[in-house]
């Protein structure tokens, strides 16, 4: 407990162990220099309070003891403590935390509220736009991609349809063309055997009334035409996926049109989806038509690359997105950092004074030199100095 003298500043620190005797009484204090007594009023009432809380004298000032001073408590007379410097040393600027008041300081809230809040924020943001482009992205490529497909199987079915009047009109020129000799026949071959796209083409085939199957009369590949059972030709080619084609085929029965999607394996093994679209052509007394297939992919591959680069350019915002974030985290946290580290130790400084000032130590310099409030703060507590400093200059020329 530390103890000054009102009439020439004399600093005494005194032991609490031996002030316990004392607690919840009135003790006077008197000065060896002076002979000055000061009273403190019901000392330490509660030890559950900090030691700076009975630091708070209501003085007393006189001099000489009163008469009455066995009534106002015991007297402690001249302190037995060793008289110790009010502060040793002066400020510290090696910037370390022990004077915090808390378990956080300044710098580390600091820390949470103008980088840890804001970066989540951020994150949390850049997150939510990146989902929200990828979606946009999706949809579009998907939706060019379903338009695209759409635009290819009407043309796919244009195609038929034209050449199945060419061959309709090419027919009725030749009525003595039978069907044995279509393949033979290289005009009109090469008007019923037509390439679409990179590897679709068209072929015409005959309706079976018998067994409601079908005969292939053109086509570029010559082993199939006039085989009378295409069906199991066709099952043994497409296996588990041959239900698809055959669906397709039947619903062309009855000289209609007919269009549809099946999956057809390649020769390297691959599954790749096809589209083929059947137009009946119009001659009496045969029930012939025209078949045009193609690959769907052939149809889409141009929005597939679409697609592809859609998503890189995705990848490479996102990837600027935190470049940008780890960017400003490294700005963010140096600045915090040094003005941080400049405040705190501007603050440690006027609390180490405020300290030596509230000991008695009235010729503390305080150098802060800050047009902000911690010069404010700083002028201020240089006026309470210079005002405790003529305060008790008062008192002494008064005695």
């Amino acid at each position: 407990m530390t103890v000054i003298c009102e009439e020439c500043g004399k600093v005494y620190h005194l032991d609490p162990d031996k002030l316990e005797r004392y607690r919840g009484q009135s003790i006077r204090v008197r000065c060896g220099e002076c002979g000055h007594v000061t009273q403190l009023s019901r000392l330490m009432e509660t030890t559950e309070l900090p030691e700076e809380t009975y630091s708070e004298p209501s003085y007393a000032t006189a001099d000489a003891p009163p008469e009455d001073a066995e009534d106002a408590g015991p007297s402690l007379g001249q302190p037995d403590e060793e008289e110790t410097p009010a502060v040793a040393g002066g400020p510290d600027y090696s910037g370390s935390d022990s004077s915090s008041g808390g378990w956080i300081g300044l710098r580390g809230k600091m820390f949470f509220l103008f980088l840890v809040i804001p970066v989540v924020l951020m994150a949390v943001s850049g997150y939510f736009s990146y989902m929200q482009i990828n979606k946009l992205t999706k949809e579009i490529t998907d939706q060019s991609t379903e338009l695209v497909a759409e635009a290819g199987k009407d043309q796919l079915l244009q195609k038929a349809r034209d050449v199945a009047v060419q061959c309709e009109i090419y027919l009725r020129t030749h009525p003595e063309l039978e069907r044995e000799d279509f393949s033979y026949d290289p005009t009109f071959n090469q008007i019923a055997v037509q390439a679409v796209g990179e590897s679709g083409y068209t072929c015409l085939s005959e309706e079976e009334t018998a067994d409601r199957g079908f005969t292939l009369w053109a086509h570029p590949n010559p082993n199939l035409i006039g085989i009378p059972d295409t069906e199991e030709t066709m099952r043994k080619a497409l296996g588990p996926y041959f239900e698809e084609w055959w669906d397709l085929m039947e619903n062309s029965w009855g000289r209609k049109e007919a269009a549809g999607t099946y999956r057809w394996k390649d020769t390297d093994g691959d599954l790749r989806e096809k589209y083929m679209a059947i137009v009946p052509i119009n001659i009496e007394g045969k029930k012939l038509q025209l078949e045009a297939t193609a690959y769907m992919d052939e149809f889409t591959e141009r929005t597939e690359g679409l697609r592809e680069n859609a998503e890189q350019m995705t990848m490479e915002t996102r990837n600027i997105n935190l470049g940008i974030l780890g960017g400003a985290i490294l700005i963010i946290g140096f600045c915090i950092i040094v003005y941080g580290y400049r405040l705190t130790r501007k603050i440690r400084y006027l609390t180490e004074a405020a300290d030596r000032i509230s000991v008695g130590d009235l010729e503390a310099e305080i150098e802060v030199r800050s047009k902000d409030e911690i010069g404010s703060l700083a002028e201020a507590i240089s006026r309470m100095q210079d005002s405790l400093r003529f305060s008790i200059e008062r008192l002494r020329r008064r005695r």
